[in-house]
């Protein structure tokens, strides 16, 4: 069974990652685009105040005199609520004759006066937080060569920039996390319907082909290909069907009437001539050889389906090979041959014991038949890391490694073994029951002779552990 997916390696997280990023840099590119326009709004707000001032009083220079100028700042000096302007009137020679500024260097025009330039003696020591912020400003030649200028204290200003950023941060931290939680919720429903789909391929893998993927009637896309995979699904368990239909129906129509001639020859028999003996002995065993392939080939069918699959339980292994190699040994000894069993501690997997059995029966039969007398034959089960590997090793011919791939397909026979008994599906099987149980085979130069491995994974174990 296939190990879930990792949520940071599903489409759904890439989706959300770039939904996310594309998402957030959206809102930054708002923000910033509403940052710039506040802002730029409030410096033309105070530059327009500041300008209003400054022509007001330029105005009152013109329409009466200095002096009074000079009563009008020293009347607005006095304010110190913010906004908090700051007023500068110099005559020509650059002395300052009224305002809360420094006397400086005529400049006109807009410019911005820091702290340090305006009150050296005050920074880091002034306990009023206005004089932390400079003064933008506007300045203007008087007709007399005076100078006259009026800033305003870019505290508003600052401020709202500051309130602004905060604001905005706090408002894409939240909505960059609002918008990833949903997608994530999103994402994880959507995991879940795969994951549903996923059980479901499983549990058919296994063998119940009775198995569908749920719909929720919701009519989306999701629902559509859960219709669409169950129509599958229903077809082919109708063509599976009608394949063992097929499958036994054949078994019956020619096995039956096989076995029926085979009874036939044995009546005929008894009663044969003297000469004819010989001609239905070979007619019999030639029949035998007919119903065993047949009966093989089923049994290969049988297994490929994966029906077998959904009656699994825990079976102890170890046990299986000793029972099965016991009942050789006599049949080894026969042939001449040495027939020795090496098994460890008790040793259970999840299978099918019937076929698990005849596994067994098979590789240890395979040396056996096709080997000469005087061979040694081991048949052993052990624990190699989180595997369980059963396996038979001979000292015989053995296979060519060019040939090893082929022992299991059906009816291949290597020409070494034509002149003896057989189909050639004794290792198809194995494969078969193999493939089943999630096992690999191996084929490998036992040096001399041939091993043949059966590894079973550790999902077999911990299905076993689960029963």
């Amino acid at each position: 069974m296939a190990s879930p997916v990792s949520f940071l390696r599903t489409t759904s997280f890439r989706f959300l990652a770039w939904y996310a990023a594309i998402f957030g840099i959206s809102v930054v590119m708002l923000f910033a685009t509403v940052y710039w326009i506040t802002l730029a709004a409030l410096d033309r707000q105070r530059s327009e105040s500041v300008q209003r001032e400054l022509q007001v009083l330029s105005d009152l220079y013109s329409e009466r005199d200095v002096d009074s100028v000079m009563r009008a700042i020293q009347l607005r000096v006095i304010d110190l609520r913010p906004p908090r302007r700051y007023y500068l009137l110099q005559d020509a020679s650059g002395t300052r004759i009224a305002g809360n500024l420094p006397p400086m260097k005529p400049v006109e025009g807009d410019v911005e006066l820091p702290v340090s330039a305006l009150f050296p003696d005050r920074v880091g020591k002034s306990e009023d937080p206005l004089d932390a912020y400079p003064v933008a400003a506007l300045g203007l030649r008087l007709e007399n060569g005076g100078f006259l200028l009026v800033g305003e204290n870019q505290y508003r200003t600052i401020k709202a920039r500051e309130a602004i950023i905060r604001a905005f941060s706090w408002g894409i931290l939240i909505t960059v996390l609002l918008a990833a939680g949903g997608g994530m919720v999103l994402g994880v429903g959507f995991l879940r319907r795969i994951e549903e789909i996923n059980r479901t391929t499983r549990s058919i893998m296994e063998g119940d082909l009775s198995q569908r993927v749920p719909a929720r009637g919701g009519g989306t896309e999701m629902d559509q290909l859960a219709l669409n995979l169950n129509a599958m699904l229903d077809r082919i368990q109708m063509l599976m069907e009608s394949v063992k239909r097929v499958s036994d129906d054949i078994a019956h129509d020619l096995r039956t009437p096989l076995s029926r001639l085979r009874h036939q020859l044995e009546s005929a028999q008894s009663k044969a001539a003297p000469g004819e003996d010989a001609v239905i002995e070979q007619s019999i065993a030639e029949l035998d050889s007919i119903l065993a392939t047949f009966s093989a080939l089923l049994r290969i069918a049988q297994i490929e389906t994966g029906a077998r699959k959904a009656a699994f339980s825990c079976v102890d292994l170890a046990q299986i090979v000793k029972s099965v190699a016991d009942a050789y040994v006599p049949v080894a000894e026969d042939r001449d041959q040495k027939l020795e069993v090496m098994i460890g501690r008790p040793s259970s997997i999840h299978g099918d014991r019937e076929l698990l059995t005849q596994l067994v029966a098979n590789l240890i039969e395979n040396p056996i038949h096709h080997c000469p007398a005087g061979v040694k034959i081991t048949v052993g089960l052990r624990r190699d890391a989180d595997v369980t590997v059963f396996y038979v090793a001979d000292t015989g011919p053995g296979i060519p490694a060019s040939e090893r791939d082929k022992v299991f397909r059906r009816f291949y026979r290597l020409e070494a073994s034509r002149t003896t008994p057989g189909n050639g599906l004794g290792l198809s099987i194995v494969k078969a029951i193999a493939d089943l149980h999630g096992a690999s085979v191996e084929l490998s130069d036992n040096q001399p002779g041939l091993k043949v491995a059966i590894r079973f994974p550790a999902t077999a174990e911990r299905g076993a552990a689960k029963k």
